[in-house]
C-alpha cells in the first residue's frame, strides 16, 4: 500500500511537470495564443508593476504574475488529473482513455468552469480564440492523464496472471532425461 501511494504521488508530481512544460511550450508554439499571451502578460506585468511602484513593494507585480501562472497550471494540470486519479483509483480504472480522457475533458472545460464558478453569465457562442485555448487546455490535459497513466496506473489483474509460471526444478529435470 505505501509502495502504490508514492508511485502515485511520483506519478502525479511527474505527470504536473510536464503538463505544465507541454502548456507552457504548445502555446509559445501557436501565434494567436503567443500574441494573446504576451500581450495579456506585458500589460499585467506593467499594471502589477505600476501599481508596486506606487505602493512602493517592488515584489508584489512579480508575485501577482506568479499567481496568474499557479493559477493555470492548477486549472488545466493540477485539478483535472487529480480527479482523474482518485476517482480512477476509487473504481479502478486502469485504461490510458480514462486518465487522460477525464483529464484532457476537464482541462478543456476550465474556462467555462471558472466562469460558471465566479458566477459570471455563460457564454452563448466561443469565440475562435477561446477555442483555441480550450483545445490547447484539452490537449494539455490528455497529456497529463497520459503522462500519469504511464507511471502510476495500476498494472491490470489479467496481465498480472499472463506472466509464465516457473516451473519447479524436479520438472525441469524430470522432462531432460
Amino acid at each position: 500500500m505505501i509502495r502504490r501511494l508514492i508511485v502515485m504521488a511520483f506519478g502525479f508530481v511527474v505527470a504536473i511537470g510536464v503538463g505544465a512544460i507541454f502548456l507552457f511550450v504548445s502555446a509559445l508554439f501557436d501565434p494567436a495564443t503567443r500574441e494573446l499571451g504576451f500581450e495579456a502578460a506585458i500589460a499585467g506585468v506593467f499594471a502589477f508593476i505600476d501599481e508596486g511602484l506606487r505602493e512602493g513593494d517592488s515584489e508584489t507585480p512579480f508575485a501577482a504574475f506568479g499567481f496568474v501562472l499557479w493559477a493555470i497550471v492548477v486549472a488545466t494540470c493540477v485539478a483535472p488529473l487529480a480527479v482523474a486519479a482518485l476517482i480512477g483509483e476509487i473504481a479502478g480504472a486502469r485504461t490510458l482513455v480514462w486518465y487522460s480522457g477525464v483529464s484532457a475533458t476537464l482541462a478543456g472545460a476550465s474556462p467555462w468552469i471558472a466562469r460558471a464558478a465566479k458566477g459570471l453569465e455563460p457564454t452563448r457562442e466561443a469565440n475562435p480564440l477561446e477555442s483555441r485555448i480550450a483545445l490547447l487546455f484539452f490537449l494539455t490535459g490528455a497529456v497529463t492523464g497520459a503522462v500519469y497513466w504511464l507511471i502510476a496506473a495500476p498494472a491490470a489483474p489479467e496481465r498480472l496472471d499472463a506472466r509464465p509460471a516457473s516451473r519447479p526444478l524436479s520438472d525441469r529435470t524430470k522432462s531432460s532425461d
